[in-house]
């Protein structure tokens, strides 16, 4: 549940107490086993001290009809869309705990992990990470460490059950906008900019916050396991955008030694020593966690996910971000003080057919937006700051089956289809793993609606005149789509180096 930025102030407080009273519940729930054993579909065991087996050879899989359902197919046949041409070579070092081939994962709640190894036993769908929201505010008293006891019992229980399963447990760590300081923790939404700079420079609630961060990296440091976190999406665009044409962390007013939190002292009161701060703490806590540094479409000026401009300078805004991000924690670091691991990259907080979705791109890359320009631009990020790419909730829509009627729970989007299609093309431009999610009420490749398998019929969407045509045979909300391709393509995965 990511909080949009044109949610309403009431609506997003909303949506954020009743995720977290979903988070409650199903913490609570029982698993109920590693899943099915019955399958005929073999692939190697994922589990290897917690982590995907680091290889690039091809993963066999035996593909054979299963519980009365049609067998897989072997080859794709939905519609990739044109290739985007030449992109930009990315760069940067592949964490050691990441396969070495490109990788996928989901959103997937707690208590769920059997649900990913269902797919990956019938389908062969072997997603390499699952990952959660850890969110709510620092000092709201409603965050992620309440969730369960003792505080930050839910980090833990999320973290074994991954493990358990044989998926890196992945956590998008939101809680600055959420926090309480100058303004409460629901003017967040539609306020960002003023909240995430009125919070940074808070003492207290970022004595708060650093306590929190830190409370997550005690229970990663005592897993012991690699984990990724992906760090305040949205927070280093809105501060980008707070330092006007500077382009430079430290132009951003913020209270990290005035915060008076021991582990912060002796770092500058800005953005950039926010985020030195971060990596400190991580260095001391947690060395096990792998942390991204996020990258917006938007944060240079014109949002490149949504704009039809063609004129856009892409090369410039990336340039401009790169500069940002290179003085956020990656160039300049003092001594001894770490960096960050990757850079994380979202693409959209809605399905483009959902009612609040602002784009679609054009598969086509005829027109804008389009999957050409955003690889351009990504790729240029990773040029200019030397780090791998995780793109993370990506829309798991598509336009193939049946099931995507544009009716809630069942948006279409593309750009599953697209990546899924032109896999080598983003591994070029730096990607190395894609992680789909939902942003706001999007499609769930689980049968989050519970309804059941349905097959209506094919409505006509964005470059889809009743184009999704094929009868799905799976509750999935997605129509199954993710469990196929992804299954299909960890036949042969693209070796990453």
């Amino acid at each position: 549940m990511r909080i949009a930025r044109n949610v309403k102030p009431h609506e997003k407080l909303l949506a954020c107490m009743c995720g977290a009273l979903i988070l409650v519940l199903a913490a609570c729930q029982t698993n109920t086993g590693a899943g099915s054993n019955n399958s005929t579909l073999q692939i190697p065991s994922q589990k290897q001290n917690g982590s995907p087996p680091a290889n690039s050879s091809p993963i066999a899989l035996q593909i054979s009809p299963h519980d009365g359902h049609p067998a897989t197919p072997t080859t794709g046949t939905f519609n990739p869309g044109a290739s985007p041409g030449p992109v930009p070579t990315g760069n940067g070092q592949i964490p050691a705990a990441f396969p070495r081939y490109f990788s996928f994962g989901v959103m997937s709640s707690p208590a769920t992990a059997s649900a990913l190894d269902e797919m990956r036993s019938k389908n062969g769908a072997a997603f390499t990470f699952r990952y959660q929201y850890l969110t709510g505010g620092a000092n709201t008293g409603r965050g992620w460490e309440t969730w369960q006891q003792p505080a930050g019992q839910f980090a833990t229980s999320y973290m074994q059950e991954s493990d358990q399963y044989g998926y890196i447990p992945t956590f998008v760590f939101y809680e600055i906008c959420l926090t309480n300081g100058p303004y409460p923790s629901d003017y967040c939404g539609g306020h960002n900019v003023v909240q995430d700079t009125g919070n940074l420079a808070s003492a207290s609630a970022m004595k708060a916050y650093f306590g929190n961060w830190v409370l997550m990296l005690q229970k990663i440091r005592a897993f012991g396991k690699p984990v990724l976190v992906i760090v305040e999406p949205d927070l280093w665009g809105f501060l980008q955008n707070a330092a006007g044409g500077t382009a430079n962390a430290a132009s951003v007013p913020a209270s990290v030694a005035a915060s008076g939190f021991a582990d912060a002292a002796g770092f500058p009161n800005n953005a950039q020593g926010f985020a030195w701060a971060l990596l400190h703490m991580r260095d001391k806590y947690a060395p096990n966690a792998i942390l991204t540094l996020h990258a917006s479409t938007w944060a240079s000026g014109s949002d490149i996910a949504t704009s039809a401009d063609a004129g856009l300078d892409v090369a410039g805004m990336a340039r401009l971000e790169a500069t940002f991000l290179n003085s956020a924690g990656l160039v300049g670091n003092p001594a001894g003080v770490s960096s960050w691991d990757l850079i994380s990259s979202d693409v959209a907080d809605f399905d483009s057919a959902q009612p609040n979705g602002r784009s679609w791109w054009d598969r086509y890359n005829r027109a804008f937006p389009n999957f050409a320009r955003y690889l351009t631009f990504i790729g240029d990020i990773s040029q200019q700051t030397r780090r791998r790419i995780v793109m993370w909730q990506v829309p798991m829509g598509n336009q193939y089956f049946d099931t995507m009627n544009n009716t809630p729970g069942h948006y279409q989007d593309n750009r599953a289809e697209y990546i899924l299609g032109n896999v080598s093309s983003f591994a070029t431009a730096g990607v190395i793993a894609v992680l789909f999610g939902p942003g706001n009420g999007g499609t769930m490749n689980i049968d989050a609606m519970r309804d059941g398998v349905t097959n209506p019929a094919p409505v006509t969407s964005y470059e889809c005149n009743a184009c999704n045509t094929h009868a799905s045979s799976y509750p999935d909300d997605d129509g199954g789509f993710l469990r196929i391709f992804v299954g299909i393509y960890v036949q042969h995965p693209v070796a990453i180096s």
